[in-house]
């Protein structure tokens, strides 16, 4: 009897010890654990959450993901990550609508040594990744903030401020093609996930707090609650930080909450927004003048310490302006985080003198900065030359003093451009034709215009004339480098222009393109000057005169321009300096009266054609 116990004892034991050593076996959760924060009612243009993970149960291969969101109609997520070799990274990433080879979404920025590349696995997307690194023990918030531009897409960056340094950085934009989507729902998530539990299923941590949504108007909500909850398998949620953080543990021995879910109402969550959300603050305002483009350059430098930038206003100022009551007479406005220069145009007629520019940003969080200023004195200010569109001109370049011309003077199309000394052929002339903000520029003896062939910007493509068709290898943009020289750029490419191949003085040179920012340093091969030659014949027939007065004509009063008599009406057309025509009409013969009602003070010119010839002339508006 003694024995049979003793043997039903040992068989017991075996059990017992085969459902200890069952209790004991490491399991991770067959998803999750989820941390959710509910019933947030301010949502559409940003979310925000705060993590921190320590070193008493950081494992490698964990992911803590701060940032579960749907923007429009696809999702996207960020957190940390703790991966292999010390690597403490952050991720930022947009899923595809459906599975494709190539991402759907693009990057418009990424911070120094992010990785951007497509993902796989559970979807495709568009996946940013950046070692920071992060510091286990230290409290991080994470940041999406959603914008439009107007341009038929969604903007959406990725900020986080380190509580250990006390500062915010921007990590990514992505560039959504839905237009402007916002973020849905009143919920936001984040999960402690161990991506690899065929290595290990060791226990890891994570905590979270302060979850928080802004809506398109700057208002701000919190969860009403928080529910931590899981699948099958080893995990757990509590509060921590005296009621303040929730910690999530995933994967390990122990049990599982009951109800596979653990709710949490009463989580300490001070203010009406969070509290790291120090207004935007600009430190430097450096203004300079940029000669090539007759603009003042504006940069300027935020605190790292302040909320991140979102948008930006630059405005400049005369003196006489500034002090009536600050008010610009011309304004740049952008929506970029990560720009830190704006170029405004100085206006129409401008003079040399002190001017003053001032920076005002709109952080994420809808706050507006200071008051960020400085001035500059411009002593000379180079302004673009008025082209006659009735004359022609002759092109030489500053480095050889040579001229542009068709070799041989050929009136044939696909004539290569040279350099040809000072000529009195009319193929040595030219005529500057408006289009937009750029120029046609016509050969007066063939009627072709300066050509890129094939629209081939490779450098050393040498130039040829061709019948004129308008498109951008014909187009010109011509840019003031000094009082009276230019850089002539093509409008194929902002980084390349017309040159005189490594200043040749040789005659027959061929005139090709190279290399050469067309607001940059310009050699002096680079360089050329527009000389008058006469006014234009607009017609073959005998050319007439005309006169106009008063001129000079005080802005607001009536121009007289007097018309040969010789029976027939005129279409009268008046142009701008820019070229631009801004009056058209019919004119009768002997005097016709125009208004230079609207007309700002400058150079116009007038051009009268009929069936007996031309006349054109020019006045000034003062």
């Amino acid at each position: 009897m003694e024995k049979k116990f003793k043997a039903c004892t040992a068989i017991v034991l075996i059990a017992a010890s085969s459902l200890f050593n069952v209790s004991q076996a490491q399991t991770c959760p067959s998803w999750g654990p989820y941390l959710e924060g509910f019933d947030m009612t301010n949502s559409g243009e940003l979310w925000y959450s705060e993590v921190m993970a320590d070193n008493s149960c950081k494992k490698v291969n964990t992911y803590y993901s701060t940032l579960n969101f749907s923007l429009g109609p696809r999702g996207g997520y960020a957190g940390i990550q703790y991966k292999q070799n010390e690597i403490y990274n952050n991720i930022f990433s947009m899923w595809d609508l459906q599975d494709a080879n190539v991402p759907q979404c693009t990057t418009e920025y990424t911070a120094p040594n992010t990785f951007v590349d497509g993902f796989g696995g559970e979807g495709t997307g568009l996946h940013t990744d950046n070692p920071m690194p992060w510091t286990p023990g230290i409290w991080y918030a994470t940041v999406v903030r959603r914008w439009s531009t107007g341009d038929g897409k969604t903007r959406i960056g990725f900020f986080m401020f380190d509580y250990g340094t006390g500062k915010w950085k921007h990590y990514v934009t992505i560039i959504t093609p839905e237009n402007d989507a916002k973020f849905t729902g009143t919920k936001l998530g984040g999960f402690v996930e161990n991506w690899n539990t065929a290595a290990s299923k060791a226990t890891r941590c994570g905590y979270f707090r302060n979850f928080w949504s802004m809506n398109a108007q700057g208002n701000w909500s919190k969860p009403s609650r928080y529910t931590a909850s899981a699948g099958t398998g080893s995990w757990g949620a509590a509060t921590a930080f005296n009621n303040t953080a929730i910690k999530v543990t995933s994967c390990g021995t122990a049990p599982a909450p009951a109800g596979s879910s653990v709710t949490f109402n009463g989580i300490t969550q001070n203010g009406t927004k969070p509290s790291t959300t120090t207004p935007v603050t600009v430190t430097t305002v450096t203004p300079s003048y940029n000669t090539s483009n007759n603009s003042v350059n504006v940069n300027w430098t935020n605190s790292e310490t302040t909320s991140p930038q979102l948008t930006y206003k630059v405005s400049l100022y005369t003196e006489a302006s500034w002090a009536n009551s600050y008010t610009p007479v011309a304004v740049v406005t952008g929506i970029r985080p990560d720009q830190r220069s704006a170029q405004v145009p100085l206006p129409a007629n401008s003079q040399p003198g002190k001017y003053y520019v001032s920076v005002v940003l709109e952080d994420i969080f809808k706050q507006t900065s200071n008051f960020g200023y400085n001035n500059l004195t411009i002593s000379s200010i180079v302004t673009a030359p008025t082209i006659d569109p009735n004359a022609y001109y002759r092109i030489k370049c500053v480095g050889s003093g040579q001229y542009i011309s068709p070799a041989n003077y050929s009136t044939a199309s696909n004539t290569k451009m040279v350099q040809y000394p000072f000529n009195s052929n009319m193929a040595q002339q030219w005529k500057l034709q408006k289009t937009g903000n750029n120029y046609i520029i016509i050969n007066r003896a063939s009627g072709l215009a300066i050509n890129v062939p094939g629209s081939n910007i490779t450098n050393g493509t040498t130039l040829v004339q061709y019948p004129k068709h308008g498109g951008n290898n014909q187009q010109w943009v011509l840019r003031p480098y000094t009082s009276n020289t230019l850089v002539i750029g093509t409008a194929l490419s902002n980084m390349k222009a017309m040159d005189n191949p490594g200043n040749s003085q040789n005659s027959g040179t061929n005139i090709n393109i190279w290399d050469q920012d067309i607001n940059g340093t310009a050699g002096v091969n680079h360089q050329w000057v527009l000389e008058q030659v006469t006014a234009s014949k607009m017609s073959a027939k005998p050319e007439m005169t005309s006169t106009a007065y008063p001129n000079p004509v005080k802005q607001g009063e009536n121009i007289t321009i007097s018309l040969p008599e010789n029976g027939n009406n005129y279409e009268l057309t008046i142009i701008n300096a820019e070229g631009l025509m801004i009056k058209s009409q019919q004119a009768k013969a002997g005097t016709t009266i125009i208004s230079t009602s609207g007309m700002r003070t400058g150079i116009y010119f007038y051009n009268a054609q009929n069936s007996n010839g031309t006349v054109s002339g020019k006045f000034s508006v003062q």
